[in-house]
């Protein structure tokens, strides 16, 4: 039985690290979360559940809430849930937070969130979770869910506006990004990144115990130049009504890369390789020869 459940978790393992570490923003904490989920799925009864991704993805945002609090000195009751917000601030037919966005914000604006919004944000707009689920792991109600997610929301978007907005040349910059990598030139990488450039990935495209935010152009360009081979197959496309890189596999994206630029250089790229996150993406293939 316990081969059967470390089967189960092991499939589950990546998504879940990449969920963790959206929501707490460094490495070390995600692979906690991960452990003690396991830890949790390993000592539990789950005979009776009839979605166990869907659980698991429950504990380990139940952790993550956990974590949080316990940097912010949150009380465990926190009355931010129930708080009153005008609902017209929540649009149920607006679309989800753009990824290049959340991207944008990801090392600063998720940190003046509270836990619980912080939860609901990126559950949602980054991974498609139905708010009735979100509403399940925070012990609230589901209008409150969503008003958590929309007044994050609103936040993130106005500290992301400037970035998102980008450079006026900014394809032309991804396309040289682009180029240099299936060339193999650093002398042209260190042209168009930013010194200090960041780089987060998600765990599927990762090698085991790889880091999933790595900063420096340096640290940049010696891990990019070792995927020279799968570069080859890499089209510059709008993703998100921003520039990006995407790798399609039987008409399907396989893994995109969400780029921001600020003075004509990439200050910050994001790697998308967990299949909720790319089927949440608008990417759209750009030909490069007009």
């Amino acid at each position: 039985m316990n081969d059967q459940r470390l089967k189960i978790f092991e499939c589950e393992r990546r998504h879940l690290l990449c969920v963790a570490f959206r929501i707490l923003g460094t490495q070390a904490d995600a692979e906690d979360v991960v452990q003690e989920t396991w830890i949790k799925f390993d000592r539990t009864d789950t005979s009776n559940v009839q979605n166990l991704p869907a659980w698991l993805t429950t504990v380990a945002s139940r952790l993550c809430v956990d974590v949080l609090r316990r940097r912010r000195n949150v009380p465990q009751e926190a009355p931010e849930l129930d708080e009153i917000v005008d609902e017209s601030t929540y649009d149920p037919q607006a679309t989800a937070l753009l990824a290049g966005e959340l991207t944008a914000a990801f090392t600063v604006v998720l940190e003046e969130l509270t836990p619980p919004q912080r939860v609901a944000l990126v559950l949602h707009d980054a991974f498609g979770v139905p708010f009735e689920e979100i509403a399940h792991i925070l012990g609230t109600t589901l209008g409150s869910a969503k008003k958590l997610a929309s007044r994050a929301r609103q936040r993130v978007r106005r500290r992301a506006e400037p970035l998102s907005k980008g450079d006026p040349n900014a394809q032309e910059v991804v396309e040289a990004f682009l180029r240099a990598v299936q060339e193999g030139n650093t002398k042209q990488l260190v042209a168009v990144l930013d010194p200090s450039v960041t780089r987060i990935a998600d765990p599927q495209v990762l090698a085991p115990g790889a880091a999933q935010r790595i900063q420096g152009a340096h640290a940049v360009i010696e891990e990019t130049v070792q995927f020279r081979t799968i570069a080859s197959r890499a089209r510059v496309a709008q993703i998100d009504e921003q520039p990006g890189i995407v790798i399609l596999s039987g008409g399907n994206p396989q893994l995109a890369i969400v780029v921001n630029i600020l003075d004509k250089r990439i200050a910050h790229f994001d790697v998308i390789a967990d299949p909720a996150r790319l089927e949440l993406l608008t990417i759209t293939a750009v030909d490069r020869s007009s």
